[in-house]
């Protein structure tokens, strides 16, 4: 069996460098030293791995670094294993001991798992262009449960809008919201929305020129809504979108050709991009610099699973081959993490995965902290859910590498568990004298220190620009005391765990503190407890001092984190229901009226868009004219310019929500007409996401500035005192230009000898689909995306 061109036994191959070198060391992490010379290889192994770090791009000097930090851990281990478990005669010590010293072990399984994962990541060249007339049929799913309908026209127009011959595309709404099950609810609330709703999606379907979708019974949750919306299709390919990932248009473009070049691929995932920060970043008020916390994942570690063929389908941003789904009978719903467990099942078929680093489309992630937690209470409980109704180690056809990336990704779920152990050990101690590791400040400090110094240290270099030191803690014990519930009841009653939605239209009125709050200040408070406790024991057990200076500590460092993960808890004023993309200058006219009533196009910029509204921005040289302002209520069309010929805009219906002046300019809020007509929706989705480059570029921006160990702890101090503040001020009260074009009716004509690639809008010097001879080459072009991301849609493909 192969990956990517790459036999099993040639990538394990890729592992006896670093095995050779592993299995000489660990040969000396069992010996046992003096204190001086453990001290001194602390030290050395440090030098090693901070001289290493310039090499950590290349895989010897990776696989070095990773060596020698495996060697360190191992030292710990056993010094952990055999100098530090009290005796057995002191029961409740012993037993409190052996709970931090498994938990411990668990992390430095879970840290070798990742030094597999992590040791040659992957990156994948474009596939080789495909002529029109070798693309395959496919079926876009988008399913759909109780999103705002403003939102699922802007994807669905999106996914309509994606270059690709309208022939071979067949995009389908999977509407759960409607089923004859809701509609015919006990409850008369329920079932007169559900009736409403499916006539609103039913005509804004037909409008849009997409199948509309839905069943009799709400039954397997979003698996059963795509399995039972695939039985009446016959695509070769299946892309799947949530109701809140809306596709660029060289979305497909840049992923099916994967799938002509490999008879066996069954899977291409793509990165989940997002619009908006996660609440926690938000309410933490962390700088757009600081890499999203899906980063750390989507840009290194994905890759790192791609390389043994673990990469697996993540929900949304997706293509899957129609075999290859049907080969395990349709998309598996045992769990709420119906794709990892999809995934698992088609490579236990013998498929091929692959992940494409390329952000492909722009999401939106949950508002409020509440949302949040639910969101990942329900990926950990089916994660969780998987690891015990499926354990990768029992599923026949994997390969030993797959087992391994599944054990990966689904022990990453336990960290709750982890991290409450780890913020209760020390307080054990402080509150009830149990000793739970026997050493001295200088074992601790030759052995402790050493291991955690390097473990940073490594962590810090894998991930400096997609995960900022104590990034990860923060987020951690933000979740912990809300997500034991889940991963307890996933352990014990594994089929009793229930699909829910997160919510897509929420708003926060004024800044406080979140309904779900009182967990997480009890945790602090109990990190408060433990520094009295540390205060009493120092001032009544003088001798206890040297051990009290060790567990002291460990106790001021949870303080700390907990302190700063605490300011997740302060929801910040959102008072925009849509997430909105900024900063975008997309040349445009507006239609406003003169002294004579009559209609006149202005030269304008679209500033920001969401799916329910934009801001317009008239320059003063526009205002020159005897203009009408726009008024609150008024109706006007906002057309977007255009470069290409084939795909003019249509006009974008609007209400002025508000009106003002800023540097001599005239800006207006506008929300989007609820009776838009298709080619506003196309527009709408092209100012949007009309070419993924604008996200890459965001990505690369969002992950390209490091951060070190010491800079990231002053940041954990500055990021605790702002914690402390600010949910003290919630506890308290206290905080609260271009030519318009017409419509296009008629889609471009494909070539069937064109590449789809050329087609699509990829290729610097390509042409483009035409009704006509005029080559859109032969003068420059000037497009939407031309304005929003300062490079033209028809890029070079080596820079995309």
């Amino acid at each position: 069996m192969t990956y990517h061109g790459i036999s099993v036994l040639g990538g394990a191959v890729r592992l006896i460098p670093w095995l050779i070198v592993l299995a000489c060391m660990i040969a000396l992490t069992s010996v046992p030293t003096s204190l001086s010379v453990q001290a001194l290889l602390g030290v050395g192994a440090f030098a090693a791995i901070f001289l290493m770090r310039g090499f950590v791009n290349t895989r010897f000097g990776r696989m070095i670094i990773l060596a020698i930090a495996s060697a360190v851990v191992m030292r710990y281990w056993f010094w952990r294993l055999y100098e530090t478990l009290p005796a057995f005669e002191d029961h409740a010590s012993f037993a409190a001991a052996v709970a931090l010293f498994a938990v411990e072990t668990y992390l430095i399984g879970v840290f070798f798992l990742s030094c597999i994962v992590m040791a040659d990541p992957v990156d994948h060249g474009r596939p080789k262009p495909l002529r029109v007339r070798d693309l395959p049929t496919v079926d876009v799913l988008i399913p759909s449960m109780n999103e705002p309908v403003e939102l699922l026209a802007v994807t669905l127009a999106a996914a309509k809008n994606m270059s690709y011959p309208e022939p071979l595309l067949n995009v389908v709404l999977c509407d759960d919201g409607g089923t004859h099950e809701r509609c015919m609810h006990p409850d008369p609330a329920i079932a007169i929305a559900a009736r409403a709703r499916r006539d609103e999606l039913t005509a804004l379907c037909e409008k849009l020129g997409v199948l509309y979708r839905t069943r009799p019974e709400n039954r397997g949750a979003k698996a059963g809504n795509l399995t039972e919306a695939l039985a009446g299709l016959d695509g070769e390919l299946v892309a799947i979108f949530d109701a809140d990932h809306m596709p660029a248009r060289d979305f497909l473009a840049r992923t099916v050709g994967y799938f002509a070049e490999e008879p066996k691929l069954a899977l291409v995932q793509t990165p989940h991009f997002f619009l908006n920060k996660d609440p926690i970043a938000r309410n933490l008020d962390l700088s757009d610099r600081n890499p999203p916390e899906n980063e750390m994942f989507y840009s290194v570690i994905h890759r790192g699973l791609d390389r043994w063929g673990g990469a697996f389908f993540c929900g949304s941003a997706a293509v899957l081959r129609r075999e290859a789904i049907d080969s395990v009978g349709g998309i598996s719903g045992r769990t709420i993490t119906e794709d990892a467990e999809t995934s698992m099942l088609i490579h236990g078929k013998g498929w091929r995965t692959m992940y494409v680093n390329h952000a492909l489309v722009a999401g939106l992630q949950p508002e409020s902290f509440a949302s949040f937690l639910q969101q990942r209470g329900r990926w950990a409980t089916g994660m969780v859910q998987l690891l015990v109704t499926r354990n990768p180690f029992l599923v026949r056809g994997l390969s030993f590498w797959q087992r391994l990336c599944y054990l990966n990704s689904m022990s990453y779920w336990a960290f709750p568990l982890v991290r409450l152990v780890l913020l209760l050990a020390p307080l054990v101690y402080l509150f009830f004298g149990l000793e739970i590791v026997v050493t001295t400040a200088e074992e601790a400090f030759a052995y402790m220190g050493s291991y955690l110094v390097v473990a940073y240290m490594v962590q810090n270099i894998l991930f400096s620009t997609v995960r900022w030191p104590f990034m990860s803690e923060i987020y951690e014990i933000a979740q912990t005391p809300y997500l034991i519930r889940a991963i307890a009841g996933a352990v014990f009653r594994p089929r009793s765990a229930s699909f829910k939605v997160t919510s897509k239209e929420e708003t926060i009125g004024e800044t406080r503190i979140s309904d779900v709050g009182r967990p997480l200040i009890f945790l602090f408070m109990l990190m408060l407890a433990g520094i009295a406790a540390l205060v009493w024991r120092w001032n009544a057990y003088p001798g206890d001092r040297q051990v009290l200076q060790i567990v002291g500590a460990w106790v001021l460092f949870n303080t700390l984190l907990t302190a700063a993960s605490l300011r997740a808890l302060v929801e910040k004023q959102q008072r925009r229901v849509a997430p909105r993309a900024e900063d975008l200058n997309v040349p445009a006219v507006i239609d406003m009226t003169d002294a004579n009533g009559e209609t006149v196009a202005v030269p304008c910029v679209i500033s920001n868009i969401s799916y329910s509204g934009m801001g317009v921005s008239i320059p003063p040289r526009a205002l020159s004219r005897d203009l009408d302002r726009p008024a609150q209520g008024d109706i006007l069309n906002v057309t977007p310019a255009s470069g290409n010929p084939d795909a003019a805009p249509g006009a974008i219906a609007c209400e002025v929500q508000s009106s003002g002046s800023q540097d001599g300019r005239l800006v207006l809020g506008v929300s989007f007409d609820s009776d838009q007509d298709r080619e506003g929706f196309q527009s709408i989705a092209t100012i949007f996401n009309g070419d993924s480059r604008r996200w890459q570029q965001i990505r690369v921006h969002q992950t390209s500035k490091a951060k070190g160990l010491i800079a990231g702890f002053l940041m954990l101090i500055r990021l605790s005192l702002a914690g402390l503040f600010h949910t003290g001020r919630a506890l308290s009260g206290a905080e609260g230009r271009g030519g318009r074009l017409n419509a296009n009716q008629d889609g471009p004509a494909w070539s069937d000898e064109t590449s789809i690639e050329e087609q699509a809008f990829i290729f610097a010097q390509s042409q483009a689909p035409r009704r006509t001879a005029r080559r859109v080459a032969d003068r420059p072009v000037a497009t939407t995306t031309d304005a929003t991301s300062g490079q033209g849609a028809l890029g070079d493909p080596r820079t995309a």
